[in-house]
């Protein structure tokens, strides 16, 4: 394992920001901390890159104790934080440049590894423009660069892609992948579900500073999300009509919609749209709807990940 930690602790007066908190990341994968706001999450990563104390509890990065090796366990860290740590009148060069005459990077070694920045993260196009002169999305990756120019083994990621439009957004998932295709492994906090899923081999579902669930996403969902389920759209004048052809499965509807819960949702909308067609309805919507990590985490916690509770 790459990552060991083991009961880590920390509050803050009476706030347990950290409690107990447990878990393993194996070497290459990419791991997802998600939960809202105050879960714990930047606490947690701070903690881990030395920027924090912990209390209780301990942890290895890569073999060094995160207490008697800070210094070891810094250099084999890449941490790219939610702010934007460039300097605006610099060109995005010379902020990588300085970030790597930090830990001593010789010219040909900074030299190779702007080149596999550039190649990774696409940010050869504007190597020479002040960062002050840059896009939201390519300041982002210039950080990011910048983050990782010493060639660390593990790459730590707070709220990546917050305030991203979906295309920037999916954009910077491509480059968290390319990240694991040069073989790093990659610890990425979010409090957004969709991206967890897309990118995260395994999520460990935070809440109250401590964990609730820990698996792969597939797993998660189908162990504590619940079954899919068949949703139904119909014309207003069809919906007394088809209820009463669908009383037979035990659905949730509401004016128009119906929702049937099904082991094998596939099967069971095939038999349902047979039916309905064979009496005349013709439904103005039918798709299967797979259980998502919000729903695990409502199960678990009984509020969404935005914080609110579920009435």
């Amino acid at each position: 394992m790459i990552i060991e930690v083991e009961e880590l602790s920390k509050s803050y007066g009476e706030i347990k920001a950290l409690d107990g908190v447990s878990f393993t990341v194996e070497e290459g994968e990419i791991f997802g901390l998600l939960g809202p706001n105050g879960a714990g999450k930047t606490t947690l990563i701070e903690i881990l890159c030395g920027l924090r104390r912990l209390d209780k509890g301990g942890a290895t990065v890569q073999g060094y104790d995160l207490i008697k090796d800070t210094y070891k366990v810094r250099g084999v860290i890449g941490f790219c934080p939610q702010e934007t740590l460039l300097y605006d009148l610099l060109t995005v060069r010379e902020n990588l440049a300085f970030s790597a005459s930090l830990y001593s990077l010789s010219s040909k070694k900074f030299k190779e590894r702007l080149e596999s920045s550039s190649k990774v993260l696409g940010i050869g196009e504007f190597l020479n423009r002040k960062a002050q002169h840059l896009s939201g999305g390519m300041k982002r990756r210039a950080n990011l660069a910048a983050s990782i120019v010493h060639d660390p083994a593990i790459v730590i990621l707070d709220e990546p892609t917050v305030g991203f439009d979906p295309n920037m957004k999916r954009e910077f998932w491509h480059f968290i992948r390319e990240l694991k295709k040069e073989e790093k492994t990659v610890l990425l906090s979010t409090h957004d579900m969709y991206e967890a899923d897309e990118l995260c081999d395994r999520v460990a579902i935070m809440h109250k500073g401590k964990i609730a669930a820990l698996d792969k996403p597939t797993v998660l969902k189908e162990k504590i999300g619940g079954q899919a389920t068949v949703h139904i759209r119909v014309r207003s004048d069809q919906a007394q009509k088809t209820r009463a052809l669908l009383k037979e499965y035990h659905f949730v509807a509401k004016d128009k919609e119906i929702n049937i819960p099904a082991k094998d949702a596939w099967q069971t909308m095939h038999e349902i749209s047979n039916k309905l067609i064979s009496h005349g309805i013709f439904t103005e919507k039918i798709e299967i709807v797979e259980p998502t990590l919000e729903d695990v985490f409502i199960k678990l916690t009984g509020s969404r990940l935005t914080g609110s509770e579920v009435s």
